[in-house]
């Protein structure tokens, strides 16, 4: 009877030691399978650093202008861009390319306070069809020598981009871009550092 008894809890622990030893979620990760988790992870999340430069190029559709109490306010200033990034790590640049700007605002023309905003849509070269679109806004502040030597205006802004589609996909894009421009603003010219990151 004993040995039977013995017999009996010999089998029950064996099948214990089984059951835990093929239980997935328990089961160890070797260093293999660590640095292929890891590398994963990495690819995944990334961070990269960037200058770049904005100019318009060609025709921009006439806004609609309005001046109220001596202000002029503008409304869907459209027109084409030309985006141009330099990224400090060298590989694949995911956010030059053309797009279109979109301009609405109001600014006091003696003063040069007011606000500015818009959009950007920005559709880069290597996204493999995936699409920037920026919101930003800024203040516009006179400087007598910023414009070629001469007076015009300075509009920091801080644009924030999400990429839609392609290889940019749910990744983000936060610009700081200095706009400078003539009194008239017949023209312009943006540049500055930023970020595109992924989650």
């Amino acid at each position: 009877m004993k040995t039977l008894t013995c017999a009996v809890v010999l089998l029950a622990f064996m099948g214990l030691l089984l059951i835990d030893c093929s239980d997935p979620s328990q089961s160890p990760v070797s260093p293999k399978d660590q640095t292929i988790q890891s590398s994963t992870t990495i690819q995944k999340n990334f961070s990269r650093d960037f200058n770049a430069i904005v100019i318009p190029t060609g025709i921009f559709e006439e806004p609609i202008i309005k001046y109220p109490d001596g202000k002029t306010l503008q409304l869907h200033f459209l027109g084409p861009i030309q985006l141009t990034a330099t990224f400090s790590d060298g590989l694949t640049d995911l956010l030059s390319g053309t797009g279109v700007i979109e301009i609405s605002g109001i600014q006091d023309q003696v003063t040069g306070k007011g606000h500015i905003d818009g959009k950007v849509t920005v559709t880069p070269d290597n996204a493999e069809g995936g699409v920037w679109k920026f919101t930003w806004h800024g203040e516009p502040a006179f400087n007598p020598t910023v414009w070629n030597g001469g007076p015009g205006w300075v509009l920091p802004l801080k644009e924030i981009g999400h990429g839609n589609g392609g290889n940019i996909n749910g990744m983000q894009c936060i610009w700081e871009n200095t706009i400078t421009g003539p009194l008239d603003w017949s023209t312009w010219a943006g540049s500055g550092p930023g970020q595109i990151t992924s989650h």
